[in-house]
C-alpha cells in the first residue's frame, strides 16, 4: 500500500520526464502499473484546476479547440467507470449534455453513500465549499438545465440551507440580460441567505465590472478572510484596482503588495504596484518594479512606458533616450516625442520634493485585472443615473437635501445600496454628530408606498444597535410625488421629502 506522499514523488517523478503537453499526455496514457489509474487521476485534477481557475468563459463549442480540455478529455477516458466524477467532467467537455445530466445523480448518490458518516457528524452532505469544488470551479458557465437539475437532486440530500436556492440563483445570473437584472438577482439572494460568501463574491465583482468602485470594496473587504472562491492574489488585485480608483494609493499599494507577496512573478500587478508608487513619488521603488516587471515580460508595453516615465521624473533623460532608441520596447508616440526633447544628459537622482508629476490616465499605464464571466450586459436604467448623481455629490462634500452628508463606510461595508433583513436601502448617510440618513430614490410615483418602505427602514433602525445612541431619518426624493405621498410625509417628523427635477436652459 502506497502512501500519498510516496504517490505524490512518484507523479512527480512521472510529470519530470516531459518537455510538452503532447508529452504529457503520451505518458499518462502509456502509463502501467498498480498505481496507474491514481496517477492519471492527479493528472486529471492538475489539468481541471489549469483549466477552471478564475473565471472562465465556457462556450462548449470552443471545447474542442482548447488543449488542455482536449488533454483531459484524452486521459479522463481511460479511468475506470467508477470514478464518475472525472466522468462527469469529461462528458461535459466533451459536449455530451445529456450524458453529464444522466450521470449527476448516481454521482451524488455515490458520494453520498461514501460520505454517510461524515454527514451525521457535520449535518449535512453538501455544503457551499463542496459546491464551489466539485461543481461551480469546474462547470461555471454550464449548459442550459445543468443548475435547475442539479438544484432538484440536492434537495433531495440534507444541504446547507440555500444550497439549491444558490444552484438556480447560478443558472438565472448566467442568463441575466443587464446588469442590474443580475445585481437585484445576487442582492435578493443575499438579503435570504447572508451566510452564503459566493453571492458576495459575485456582488462584489459585479460592482467592480460596473466600476462601482466603493461597493466594490465593501463587498471584498467583507470576504477577504473568509472567500472561497476568488484566488487570494486575483481578490487583493480587485481591491488594489478599486482603491486606486478612488485616489486612496496607499491602501492600493499595501494591496497590491499583498497580491504580490501570494503570486510574486505576477508582472501585471508588479507594473501596477510601480504605478502606485509613481503616483505617490516613490520613484527609486517604482523604478525597481518597472525593470523586474520587464524581466519577467521583456514585451510588456505598460512597464516599458512607466520604465521611461519614471527615469524623465529622476532627471535621468540619457537613460531614458538610450532606453527608447534600443528599439526593444514599444513606446507610445507622446512618450517618445516628450524624450526626444529632453537634453542628453543625466542629473543626480533628484529629491522627491523635487519632482512633480505629469498627469496621465490611470488606463494607459496600468492594467486591469477583469476576469471573463462570459456575460455581456447593458447599463442600469436612468433611476441609476439619480444614485450615481447623488452619491458623486456626497463623495465630493457637496451639500443635498440641505445637509452635509458623508456615505455610511467602515471595513467591508458602505451605504449604498445598502442591505438590511427587511429590504435594501438606496443610501445610508450620516451627518457629522453620527446621525443617519435613509434615502430612498424614486424616478417617478408609479412604485409601492415610498412612504410605507421608508417607514419600515427606520422602524428597523430604532430597533437595531447599528443606530444606538443615533437619530434616523429618512428622506424620499422622486420626480412627482402624489399628494397623498405629501400628506403622509409631513405628518412624519422623521421624514422629509424632495422633488427633483431636470431642467434646460437656453443660454
Amino acid at each position: 500500500m502506497i502512501s500519498d506522499e510516496e504517490l505524490e514523488v512518484l507523479y512527480q517523478e512521472t510529470f519530470s520526464e516531459c518537455a510538452t503537453l503532447e508529452d504529457e499526455i503520451k505518458m499518462f496514457k502509456s502509463l502501467t502499473g498498480e498505481h496507474r489509474d491514481s496517477l492519471r487521476k492527479m493528472y486529471c485534477n492538475g489539468l481541471l484546476y489549469m483549466i477552471s481557475q478564475g473565471y472562465t468563459k465556457y462556450k462548449q463549442e470552443n471545447f474542442a479547440k482548447d488543449k488542455l480540455i482536449q488533454a483531459y478529455i484524452d486521459t479522463a477516458k481511460l479511468l475506470p467507470k467508477k470514478d464518475t466524477f472525472f466522468y462527469l467532467v469529461y462528458y461535459f467537455f466533451n459536449c455530451e449534455n445529456q450524458k453529464c445530466l444522466n450521470l449527476l445523480e448516481t454521482y451524488l448518490e455515490d458520494a453520498y453513500e461514501n460520505s454517510k458518516d461524515d454527514v451525521k457528524k457535520m449535518g449535512c452532505f453538501i455544503d457551499e465549499g463542496g459546491l464551489i469544488d466539485c461543481f461551480f470551479e469546474p462547470f461555471k458557465q454550464a449548459f442550459d438545465g445543468f443548475w435547475t437539475h442539479l438544484a432538484s437532486i440536492l434537495r433531495k440530500y440534507p444541504t446547507q440551507e440555500g444550497i439549491p436556492e444558490l444552484c438556480e440563483v447560478i443558472d438565472k445570473y448566467y442568463t441575466c440580460k443587464t446588469d442590474n437584472e443580475a445585481l437585484e438577482l445576487l442582492l435578493d439572494m443575499l438579503q435570504k441567505y447572508p451566510e452564503i460568501i459566493l453571492i458576495k463574491e459575485l456582488i462584489g465583482y459585479t460592482y467592480y465590472t460596473l466600476k462601482m468602485w466603493n461597493n466594490a470594496i465593501a463587498y471584498f473587504e467583507s470576504v477577504e478572510e473568509t472567500g472561497i472562491f476568488f484566488s487570494e492574489n486575483t481578490l487583493y488585485f480587485m481591491l488594489a484596482w478599486s482603491y486606486g480608483k478612488i485616489k486612496n494609493h496607499k491602501i492600493e499599494e499595501n494591496y497590491y503588495r499583498k497580491a504580490l507577496e501570494v503570486a510574486p512573478n505576477d508582472f501585471v500587478c508588479l507594473n501596477n504596484l510601480g504605478y502606485s508608487l509613481y503616483l505617490q513619488k516613490n520613484y527609486i521603488e517604482a523604478r525597481s518594479c518597472f525593470e523586474k516587471c520587464l524581466e519577467l515580460n521583456g514585451s510588456y508595453e505598460y512597464a516599458a512606458n512607466n520604465y521611461v516615465r519614471v527615469l524623465i521624473a529622476l532627471g535621468r533623460n540619457k537613460d531614458a533616450k538610450v532606453f527608447v532608441k534600443s528599439g526593444k520596447y514599444k513606446i507610445f508616440k507622446s512618450i517618445k516625442n516628450r524624450v526626444e526633447k529632453l537634453e542628453n544628459t543625466n542629473a543626480r537622482i533628484k529629491k522627491e520634493s523635487d519632482i512633480t508629476t505629469d498627469d496621465v490616465s490611470d488606463n494607459e499605464y496600468s492594467q486591469e485585472n477583469v476576469v471573463d464571466l462570459g456575460i455581456k450586459r447593458q447599463q442600469f436604467s436612468s433611476e441609476k443615473l439619480l444614485e450615481d448623481e447623488l452619491t458623486a455629490r456626497i463623495e465630493s462634500g457637496i451639500e443635498v437635501f440641505g445637509l452635509k452628508l458623508k456615505m455610511y463606510k467602515r471595513k467591508g461595508v458602505y451605504g449604498r445600496q445598502f442591505i438590511i433583513p427587511i429590504g435594501r436601502l438606496d443610501l445610508l448617510c450620516e451627518d457629522e454628530k453620527g446621525d443617519l440618513y435613509i434615502i430612498e430614490l424614486k424616478k417617478d410615483s408609479g412604485y409601492d408606498d415610498a412612504y410605507k418602505q421608508t417607514a419600515s427602514y427606520l422602524d428597523w433602525f430604532e430597533k437595531d444597535n447599528i443606530s444606538k445612541g443615533k437619530k434616523v431619518y429618512g428622506i424620499i426624493c422622486l420626480n412627482s410625488p402624489t399628494k397623498d405621498l405629501i400628506e403622509k410625509v409631513r405628518k412624519d417628523e422623521r421624514m422629509k421629502l424632495f422633488e427633483y427635477q431636470i431642467s434646460y436652459t437656453e443660454i
